[in-house]
């Protein structure tokens, strides 16, 4: 399709679904504190529709951050990502770090649906948790996040191999509401990331009720306690939710949370007009910015805005996020990690940050997945590969494919993201003019693409990984073989590569059971580094956030995991 037609079939889109401008004055109530009750937030995510809402089957930070608007969780991070209480009032851990008391909340209600008798939603209590966490475990309710409880929580292993089988089970002695407010989780052994993975969307907590009653719709009929609820959803187009006026959550100043009316979630997957729709006061935020108006926006010594965007906020912050290409290490010619190695020294990272994304990024991906965000893990301890054609041609050579001659035909499969795009092109140039092989870009929706390569469907894909919890744990998972299922019918997440090496699982599972933390960082790099040597990911560059805001908007602090709370936002009169 030509390039104009495109342009004018989103500009209708988004003009279909604003309307009128946001610059139109909104009505504000005055609030404590000098905050304001009132409007809309208009948000877009680059990256299309999420796969979904239903908690157990969300598989990318597209999907978590919505969900974040209608789901509490047990626990939650600060704007400083310190883990900080949610649904939970407090916590025990026990000395042996094997078991976890957690009080809930009283007083928080689900929200009015359908799905209750009388439209009227219930208060939630621990049995709800209890409920929801199983679920998580449970291959019929199609999970993806087995994974967090495999070999941690006492019963998981044997209550998703039951269910397997066809078992009908519904409970497991790991997990259990011993009253209405309490709620005891039993582990295996330490695992000391653990609470921080109730954090993530696993940890969402929903009512039997909603499953029940909208059965395998779910999905697209999401219920909770969050500060909002969902309202409507337009597949491409939009999503809309509206206040929840029951919320429990206040202010430091005892607002009730929160302010804001509605929120709209857009999908126009060109960052151009992302940015256009911004500047026209239809958007009031603006994350990513184009790589071709980069510069124009902002100075690369500085890091600030110049120009017509000076009347932007502009917030900042190294990202905890990777960016890589992902080999299915299971198959031909990707089980061949020599095969792996070569394409890795091919391709020159250096080149790729500094001209292709104009030095946006916070730097070339010289090490491991893990980013250089963590204070206590330093990533330069960690070989990885930078470019080397010389050293690339010999292991293509030794594997049997000089020059490339006689390699088979690889689809290189992407999303549409205007990044990941950019950069494959120049990816696809480089295996090309230093390995001699002609790579195939494919391009296709997100919430495909994710699916396809669970299901080690892919060869070779690229991809990013946001931190879901502030760990190097969370990254380092990708590449443990122990997430790996048996058998090939079965989803491999977070492990999409389907990697396996014993020695680096072994070490990687000694450091989740270490409690003092110098140690368990130093195994953890160990882990690392012996699963980045067999190169079963290409790392291609650490990101940086920019995230422009309009000047009215209040409350909405950006940090490493760029995590979208929307209810502590608030406008000001413009």
């Amino acid at each position: 399709m030509n390039n104009s037609v495109v342009l004018v079939i989103v500009f209708f889109l988004s003009t279909f679904v604003f309307g009128c401008s946001q610059q139109e004055e909104q009505t504000l109530i005055s609030a404590k504190g000098n905050k304001n009750y009132g409007g809309t937030f208009r948000i877009n995510m680059i990256r299309g529709n999420p796969n979904g809402l239903d908690p157990v089957i969300i598989n990318s930070k597209l999907a978590d951050d919505i969900a974040l608007q209608v789901y509490d969780r047990l626990i939650s991070f600060d704007s400083s990502l310190g883990v900080i209480p949610e649904a939970a009032s407090s916590w025990e851990i026990s000395e042996d770090g094997k078991q976890y008391i957690f009080h809930i909340k009283t007083g928080i209600r689900f929200h009015d649906n359908q799905c209750f008798k009388g439209g009227k939603g219930r208060l939630m209590i621990a049995k709800d948790i209890e409920y929801s966490l199983i679920r998580a475990c449970d291959p019929k309710a199609r999970t993806v996040h087995y994974w967090a409880f495999k070999d941690k929580v006492l019963g998981a292993n044997e209550f998703y191999e039951g269910r397997v089988a066809g078992k009908q089970l519904n409970n497991f002695e790991g997990i259990k509401a011993i009253n209405d407010s309490t709620l005891k989780i039993q582990l295996i052994r330490p695992y000391s990331p653990f609470l921080l993975l109730l954090a993530n969307s696993l940890g969402c907590i929903v009512p039997k009720e909603a499953v029940d009653f909208y059965g395998r719709d779910f999905f697209q009929h999401p219920v909770g306690t969050g500060p909002f609820i969902f309202e409507e959803w337009r597949p491409d187009i939009s999503m809309t939710f509206k206040r929840n006026p029951q919320y429990w959550q206040k202010d430091e100043h005892g607002n009730s949370l929160p302010f804001l009316d509605k929120i709209i979630f857009s999908f126009i997957k060109d960052d151009k007009i992302q940015l256009k729709e911004f500047t026209d006061g239809n958007f009031d935020e603006c994350f990513t910015l184009p790589t071709e108006f980069f510069e124009d926006i902002i100075d690369t010594k500085t890091k600030k805005t110049k120009g017509i965007y000076n009347q932007y906020q502009l917030q900042t912050e190294p990202a905890l996020l990777t960016w890589f290409i992902d080999y299915l290490c299971t198959q031909a010619p990707f089980d061949n990690p020599n095969i792996r190695r070569a394409f890795s020294y091919a391709i020159d990272r250096k080149s790729i940050v500094k001209y292709v994304l104009k030095d946006a990024p916070f730097g070339p991906a010289f090490h491991g997945i893990t980013p250089p965000v963590f204070k206590n893990y330093d990533i330069n301890l960690i070989p990885g590969f930078d470019l080397n054609v010389q050293k690339a041609r010999e292991l293509l050579a030794n594997a049997g494919y000089p020059n490339g001659k006689n390699f088979p035909r690889i689809t290189f499969h992407i999303y549409q993201e205007p990044r990941l795009v950019q950069v494959a092109e120049a990816v696809r140039s480089m295996i090309k003019n230093n390995l001699g092989i002609e790579l195939q870009i494919q391009t296709i929706q997100f919430s495909e693409f994710l699916e396809l390569a669970e299901q080690g469907k892919l060869s070779m894909w690229g991809t990013r990984w946001y931190g879901d919890y502030p760990d190097p744990e969370n990254y380092i998972n990708l590449l443990d073989g122990a997430l790996v299922p048996n058998t090939m019918q079965e989803p491999s997440y977070p492990n999409s590569t389907r990697y396996k090496n014993a020695e680096a699982s072994a070490l990687f599972s000694q450091a989740m059971a270490e409690n003092n933390e110098t140690k368990r960082m130093d195994l953890y790099r160990k882990a690392e580094s012996i699963a980045i040597a067999d190169a079963p990911a290409t790392m291609l560059f650490y990101e940086n956030h920019y995230r422009l805001l309009q000047p009215w908007v209040h409350g909405y602090p950006l940090n490493g995991l760029a995590r979208i709370v929307l209810k502590d936002a608030w406008f000001s009169k413009k």
